[in-house]
């Protein structure tokens, strides 16, 4: 599970907070293109194609980004 990062210390100046500023779907996953042929063959494979929700945040003072 992808952890919130909203209001939490700045890794880099450690004074700021971290806001979420956006949100993307993620890309071509190969753990679940793998795991989806295992479980169901090559039909599986599409759902490498399957995306998840990136949150991207910033921090408030020194513009530092993160994604997750």
């Amino acid at each position: 599970m992808a952890k919130d990062y909203s209001f939490q210390t700045c890794p880099k100046c450690r004074i700021g907070y971290l806001r979420a500023v956006g949100e993307r779907n993620g890309g071509f996953s190969g753990g679940k293109a793998v795991l989806g042929a295992v479980v169901a063959g090559p039909l599986g494979l599409a759902a490498g194609a399957l995306s998840r929700k990136k949150t991207m945040y910033q921090c408030n003072r020194c513009g530092y980004t993160i994604e997750n």
